[in-house]
């Protein structure tokens, strides 16, 4: 049986955060127990102060699962869905949280069925 890192791995197999630059998407967990602006920041490994965004899963892939926006195919689109479904169904209530703002790192986060707060990072570049 597959874990929820496994999961959401591959369901992020070769898929790029589309931005001015496409990064990937990796896995991570924490020992922390609270989800708040000090754990993002933290997990970004920026200074307190530092800008720290929330967003829904939908609104930020909300070009990636649609190909009728003209970013991307219609195959890389169903990938996205299925990547958000994937985290949506491993995690509980995943947030999207947006540190930074022109590299800005992101932190999709939820909980796992064993209660442990896990989730998908990624990168953004917007000048």
């Amino acid at each position: 049986m597959e874990n929820t890192q496994t999961k959401l791995e591959n369901a992020a197999d070769g898929l790029l955060m589309m931005s001015e630059s496409d990064y990937p998407f990796d896995y991570f967990t924490t020992t922390d127990e609270v989800v708040d602006d000090n754990l993002i920041l933290k997990l970004a490994g920026k200074p307190a102060g530092t800008l720290v965004e929330k967003t829904t899963l939908d609104y930020l892939l909300r070009n990636m699962t649609n190909p009728a926006s003209g970013s991307v195919s219609p195959e890389i689109a169903t990938r996205f869905s299925q990547l958000s479904t994937a985290l949506k169904q491993e995690l509980s209530e995943p947030e999207v949280y947006r540190v930074g703002d022109r590299q800005i790192d992101v932190f999709i986060l939820g909980k796992t069925n064993e209660g442990v707060i896990a989730g998908m990072r990624t990168k953004l570049i917007e000048t």
